[in-house]
């Protein structure tokens, strides 16, 4: 998470999910998935989401949004997804399938 933007959206909050390899994504598996994040609102329960298709490889590749949602809305308090100093991420994964390439 980029709070104040990344080099590519000054303007925005920048969420990106990079997954790291691990025994669940052996070294010559790879996977599919759909990824969803979102920034919950605690107030009014309107939470900002968005879902992307993934194919994430045996590197530790990953996915994600330069522009996910503008700074000043983001910020402004009846919105409620910033209250007091916390904003809350919730990032889902659903594998759509696997392959190995040996």
């Amino acid at each position: 998470m980029y709070p104040h933007g990344n080099k590519y959206s000054t303007d925005c909050i920048s969420l990106y999910l990079c997954l790291g390899a691990s025994d669940e994504l052996r070294l010559e598996s790879k996977k599919v998935f759909v990824m969803t994040l979102s920034i919950l609102d605690q107030k009014n329960g309107k939470h900002l989401t968005a879902t992307s298709g993934l194919w994430v490889c045996n590197n530790g590749c990953g996915w994600g949004w330069a522009d996910f949602f503008g700074l000043k809305k983001l910020k402004d308090p009846s919105g409620g997804y910033v209250v007091g100093s916390s904003c809350i991420v919730k990032a889902d994964l659903t594998i759509i399938g696997s392959s190995n390439d040996g």
